[in-house]
């Protein structure tokens, strides 16, 4: 933002101080002088201005801040007095407001009797030196004014306004009404909403209230007599109306981010002096003032002591004092070492104590901080939840996955697959950006497979992605969301480069949901067979935890989804992780034992629909504490086996960490574990 030396030291008694010196002390204040254009008075600074510091947008605030970090006396010479006559403005024209929430004073000054002829040289100069193009006197002057103070203002030709039922032209500050239409200063017709603010008269909107005004109602060269008006808007709706007319203007950036409630009648009486200046015609006597609310100052507490130990260095509190004082801050003393501040009227960013320390330290300068290490912290506790997730990553990682990232906004076609995987109906977004950002994610899986996607489209189909995130839902009108673990594995599964890679299966997702279980420490999941929209028919289950919740689903995605993807053959899993059923840690090691041990394998022919965990609860009740695992050794299905059956080769593994087992033991163990099988429905055992 440019902003001129001369125009800064008509706030500055005595002479103007040096570029290099002012850009040094802005900037240690923290507003970043960029750099200096041009030579002398007439010379323009770049400045950086945060969007918090509206009240540095401007020659006088600006001014302000260099008073203080210079150590030089601040001076407003103001309009002057305002000569005035003919009839009250009151008996000119009318003023209401009808959104006090939105619009909390409008100011207004009507001026009769004026030719529009080209603003004064100075004024020209000074608004040319800032890249703007000078259009007349009376615009100008509102230019001017939002420069020189910060609030923005606008000229309307008095006489094109509609009269009201008392003969008066009105002023109507309201929300639109749907389908209205205005054309604004930029020469396009935009239809307006109830969510726009406006400025209208009595018939029609005549202005983006904050935003642009209108081209029926401007300033032309048949314009005699000026309604200027001045006033306070809500930022929230400024800002709302410009996104939504794709509109930015300098009065918009203003109001967007706050301007000074109190400004509104010193702007009209800047304004209104430049006009008559160079315009000629008679201010009519008074101001239309409406105050339709008092926006509060704060009244913050600062504690000496909190300053010093927030900061790490002492300042005096009668420099405390000192600082403040000079940025116009009200001060007094509410206690040994305690102040009561009250930020001026433009100072909308102070609201909080670290407000108020931020202002001592930024005029002491940062620089004067000292370095020093921060203490050592050392954890004593950590957040369960956050730390499942955590140890989630750290397992997934170890098994080879690579973690990704993804919006939690997706497009409702992208949704709709998966929304039977989440509890509740769909989350869709109330004020989306737009597509694909309409709906929350019923599952981080739709992420993963647009990941999936982009890295096949690049020759790089052989995937295993996961995501630690959450998924999102409605339970009526509550939302609901929970932290999901979700795998998605593609192409070939290479083992190790001695063994022939493989497609990705089934069983690779339900092992590794199996292993995410495992390395949580939580007991092993149980695999329910389960028909889902998105995922292949026999190639999906549901995973089970320990205490028979629902945790999650496994399975190959749905050729039909999978081709919305570029994808083939897809396994994706989505598990709960508030359903694991997490054990602590244990305190102590058990040593392996040192006698040896004994495997069996028994042969298991059973119906397909069989699920594992029935083989192993059958293998497992009653079983001795010696029987230590039940694993899978072999699959087979082909000749000798019936249609929907299949051979399974079970390995019971038994040991002891007291003695050697005998073969009997172990074989008689072995006979009580087939026998418990053969109880199965239609199974039978090689053997038995």
């Amino acid at each position: 933002m440019k902003l001129r030396l001369e125009w800064l030291g008509s706030y500055l008694p005595g002479p103007l101080p040096g570029t290099d010196e002012l850009g040094t002390r802005l900037t240690k204040a923290g507003f970043i002088v960029e750099g200096v254009e041009g030579n002398g008075p007439g010379a323009c600074l770049e400045v950086e201005m945060t969007a918090n510091r509206p009240d540095g947008m401007n020659h006088r605030g600006l001014a302000r801040e260099a008073s203080a970090a210079l150590g030089r006396p601040f001076a407003d010479p103001g309009p002057g007095r305002l000569a005035e006559g003919g009839r009250p403005a009151a008996e000119l024209a009318t003023v209401t407001i009808e959104e006090p929430s939105l619009c909390s004073r409008y100011s207004a000054r009507v001026i009769e009797g004026i030719e529009v002829r080209p603003a004064s040289a100075a004024v020209r100069e000074r608004l040319e030196a800032l890249g703007m193009n000078p259009i007349s006197a009376p615009v100008d002057a509102t230019n001017h004014v939002l420069w020189d103070i910060g609030q923005p203002l606008h000229a309307f030709d008095l006489d094109s306004l509609a009269k009201g039922p008392d003969g008066k032209p009105a002023i109507v500050v309201r929300r639109a009404r749907a389908g209205e239409r205005l054309v604004t200063l930029d020469g396009v017709e935009r239809t307006l909403t109830p969510d726009h603010l406006v400025i209208a008269d009595a018939v029609r909107p005549v202005a983006l209230a904050g935003v642009m005004g209108g081209l029926e109602t401007a300033i032309s060269e048949r314009t005699t007599r000026v309604l200027l008006e001045s006033a306070h808007f809500d930022p929230g709706v400024v800002r709302r109306t410009a996104r939504a007319m794709g509109l930015h203007t300098d009065a918009s950036h203003r109001f967007e981010r706050g301007t000074d409630p109190a400004a509104t009648v010193d702007g009209l009486e800047r304004a209104a002096a430049l006009i008559v200046a160079d315009c000629g015609g008679t201010v009519a006597r008074g101001v239309i003032d409406v105050v339709a609310r008092e926006v509060p100052r704060p009244r913050v507490r600062l504690r000496h002591a909190r300053l010093e130990a927030f900061l790490g260095m002492p300042i005096p509190l009668p420099r405390c004092v000192e600082i403040l004082r000079a940025l116009q801050f009200e001060v007094t003393e509410a206690g040994p070492g305690v102040l009561e501040v009250i930020p001026p009227t433009w100072r909308v960013d102070v609201g909080l104590e670290v407000d108020l320390i931020e202002e001592v330290v930024r005029i002491v300068g940062y620089d004067e901080l000292p370095e020093v290490l921060p203490h050592a912290f050392n954890p004593t506790w950590t957040e369960p939840t956050l730390a499942r997730e955590e140890r989630a990553r750290d397992v997934l990682s170890g098994a080879g996955f690579v973690e990704t990232c993804t919006y939690s906004f997706v497009s409702s076609e992208e949704n709709a697959p998966f929304a039977g995987g989440a509890p509740g109906t769909p989350a869709e977004v109330a004020n989306p950006l737009g597509e694909p950002f309409t709906t929350m994610r019923a599952t981080p899986v739709i992420g993963l497979l647009a990941a999936a996607r982009h890295n096949a489209r690049r020759g790089q189909p052989d995937l295993l992605l996961f995501e630690v995130g959450r998924s999102y839902g409605m339970a009526g009108t509550a939302p609901r969301e929970s932290r999901r673990a979700t795998l998605l594995l593609h192409g070939r599964r290479q083992v190790h480069w001695s063994v022939e890679p493989r497609p990705v299966d089934f069983h690779d997702g339900s092992g590794a949901v199996a292993a995410l279980f495992a390395g949580l420490g939580a007991p092993a999941p149980a695999f329910r067979p389960a028909a889902f929209p998105f995922l292949s028919p026999g190639r999906s289950a549901r995973v089970v935890s320990s205490n028979g919740e629902d945790a999650g689903w496994v399975g190959v995605l749905a050729a039909t989804v999978a081709a919305r993807y570029d994808l083939t053959e897809a396994v994706v899993a989505d598990v709960d992780l508030a359903r694991i059923d997490v054990v602590p840690p244990p305190t102590t090691l058990e040593a392996p034992s040192r006698f040896p041990g004994s495997d069996v394998d028994l042969t298991v022919t059973h119906r397909l629909s069989l699920p594992w965990s029935d083989l192993v609860s059958a293998a497992t009740a009653g079983a001795p504490p010696e029987l230590l695992g039940v694993d899978a050794r072999y699959l087979y299905r082909g000749p000798g086996v019936p249609d929907g059956f299949v051979k399974t080769t079970l390995t019971l593994r038994f040991g002891s960490a007291e003695r050697s087992l005998s073969r009997e033991e172990v074989n008689g163990w072995r006979d009580e574990a087939a026998r418990r099988l053969l109880a199965l429905p239609e199974s039978r055992v090689d053997g038995f």
